[in-house]
């Protein structure tokens, strides 16, 4: 029988998994386990499998092993996949099986050929000493196990996702009803707004208003934007000489040292940043824009 635990990890010996271990200059795990198929198809053949991957020294070991047979196992042995929480392989404690790791009173794991392999006790010498599976024989490393083999997600991939989700929905809610409370405040100001000044009720009012302040304001951008065009102009060497704005346009007159220096900096300027008319004589820079 299995025991009786909510959570427990899992070593998968010999029998649940083939490897195979290849020195490749491969500096990262995940970059090793994306190649593991290519290596070890040639060894497992067509099915579903999930893969790993693990360094040991300068080589790479490649596992692939199946979730449906694991699942399946144990289930027949009173377990369930569903509480399994880390996942090792007994090729990853090899080097501590030189003395023979009892599995049940007929197989024992042992090394051979450097090989973490299962082995009938009737084959061992009847006196060799043999040790039991504890704590000790934990890897370093484990890996995390899929919960169910027709599933992309594990237990903590799971979990998070949930979180994430939840995260994203109360933030969909909290702006779902800002958003709903801002649209009632404004139409209540509409509504205020409307009660002060009765004539807008009417749409040819409204469109009336629009079009007339809206080209005011279309005219106001253009004098704003003429102001700080010939504001870019100025500087240490360049000084404002006159400047003449309405509602036809702007001109200005600028003071400009002659220099070469100060010239050849200008013209970069004229033509980082043209201006539609713009005329350097000397000393003087006029620059103008008609706003009609």
């Amino acid at each position: 029988m299995w025991p009786d635990l909510s959570r427990y990890d899992l070593m998968l010996t010999p029998q649940f998994y083939v490897l195979k271990r290849e020195e490749l200059p491969i500096k990262y795990a995940y970059q090793a386990k994306k190649l593991a198929p290519s290596i070890l198809g040639e060894l497992i053949g067509e099915g579903d499998f999930t893969y790993e991957a693990f360094q040991e020294g300068g080589s790479w070991v490649f596992v692939a092993y199946s979730l449906k047979e694991i699942s399946e196992f144990l289930h027949s042995r009173g377990g369930s996949i569903d509480r399994v929480g880390r996942l090792y392989f007994a090729e990853q404690i090899r080097e501590k099986l030189d003395v023979p790791l009892v599995l049940d009173d007929q197989m024992v794991l042992t090394r051979v050929n450097d090989t973490a392999t299962i082995v009938p006790v009737r084959f061992l010498d009847g006196s060799k000493q043999l040790r039991t599976f504890d704590e000790a024989f934990r890897p370093e490393k484990g890996f995390t196990f899929k919960r169910s083999y027709d599933s992309y997600f594990d237990l903590r991939q799971t979990i998070m996702l949930a979180g994430v989700l939840s995260a994203l929905g109360f933030i969909w809610f909290a702006e779902g009803y800002r958003y709903h409370r801002a649209v009632d405040a404004a139409e209540v100001r509409y509504e205020h707004l409307l009660d002060a000044n009765p004539s807008l009720r009417s749409s040819y009012t409204r469109e009336a208003a629009w079009k007339k302040y809206s080209a005011t304001n279309t005219l106001q951008r253009k004098i704003r934007d003429g102001i700080k065009a010939v504001s870019r102009l100025t500087g240490k060497e360049i000084k404002l000489d006159t400047l003449a704005v309405d509602t036809r346009g702007y001109k200005a007159t600028l003071f400009v040292p002659d220099t070469p220096e100060v010239h050849q900096a200008l013209r970069n300027l004229l033509k980082k940043k043209p201006l539609k008319n713009s005329r350097l004589n000397g000393k003087r820079l006029e620059v103008s824009e008609a706003f009609q």
